[in-house]
């Protein structure tokens, strides 16, 4: 078996994420999803998967071995024009529901390990006539084993 390209823990976390929520899509039916920072126009209601950044576990020291701490943020914004602050609140729960699914997120991750996901913060406001939540996460992984 070939090995696979092997990408930023950040880019496999991203794109990991990107395939759980994909499919979901009768769930997240109408709205857009991506993954990190793109080039592509955006409208919404849109989900922003982002990881933030990658660490080195603390737990391990100086020998961690290629595990991660990384930080994910996903961005919801739903029109405030188009959605009602109930419509834009129970995309927000689908997606906590979505990351509560640690076997799912497991399943779903493209490269290495994922150990470990828990829920640091959920910040809600509202500007621009847009909804907005930002949920953080950490999630911990590994690179996969070196052939």
């Amino acid at each position: 078996m070939p090995t696979p390209t092997l990408y930023g823990i950040r880019t496999i976390t991203e794109q990991s994420l990107l395939a759980l929520f994909s499919s979901y899509s009768t769930s997240l039916a109408g709205v857009q999803i991506h993954a990190g920072q793109t080039e592509e126009i955006r409208s919404v209601p849109i989900i922003i998967l982002h990881a933030e950044s990658a660490n080195a576990h603390r737990d391990l020291g100086a020998f961690w071995l290629g595990n991660f701490e990384i930080t994910v943020k996903i961005y919801i914004y739903s029109s405030a024009d188009d959605n009602t602050l109930s419509q834009h609140r129970e995309r927000v729960e689908t997606v906590q529901g979505i990351m509560q699914d640690l076997d799912g997120i497991k399943s779903s991750w493209t490269q290495g390990t994922l150990y470990a996901s828990w829920m640091n913060s959920d910040d809600e406001g509202v500007a621009d006539r847009r909804f907005g939540n930002v949920l953080s996460y950490t999630l911990v992984a590994v690179y996969p084993p070196t052939a």
